[in-house]
């Protein structure tokens, strides 16, 4: 009994981290999928990537400006009033509804380059993840630049 109950309960945490990782690795290669297929869908049989042609604002967008045109699936939680792509979390353990992290949305959207640590150096905690899949194409030679 005494070495019965330490070790049901490591079990329990192995299994809800197991959980947590494997929901991670799953919303990712599902997002991937996604965006790939968007990518593709966009690009099929069109002689010109420059125009944004589904756009009702007058005049259409350009992507000329930008030199890439990139497809990206946003968070489950988007509302949708940002225009820029919120990153999709998913928390380390299973079963845990609060995130763990004190970082922000800016943080891990905005400001994900000039982010100096991880996790207690001056970084961002590792839970939960933060998981943001995108593709590309480069419509010139300078890509944007």
């Amino acid at each position: 009994m005494i070495e019965t109950l330490p070790l049901l309960v490591i079990f329990v945490f192995l299994l809800g981290f197991g959980l947590g990782f494997f929901g991670i690795v799953h919303t990712a290669i599902l997002n991937s999928m996604a965006a790939r297929t968007y990518a593709f869908e966009t690009f099929r049989n069109r002689a010109d990537l420059t125009f944004f042609r589904d756009s009702t604002a007058a005049p259409f967008y350009h992507y000329k400006n930008i030199g890439n045109r990139i497809h990206n699936i946003n968070s489950e939680n988007d509302d949708g009033s940002r225009a820029i792509a919120l990153a999709t979390t998913r928390n380390l353990t299973f079963g845990v509804s609060e995130p763990t992290s004190k970082s922000s949305v800016e943080a891990h959207n905005f400001k994900i380059y000039d982010i100096a640590g991880r996790n207690r150096k001056g970084g961002v905690e590792a839970s939960p993840a933060w998981i943001m899949v995108g593709y590309g194409i480069c419509l010139d030679a300078g890509c944007g630049d």
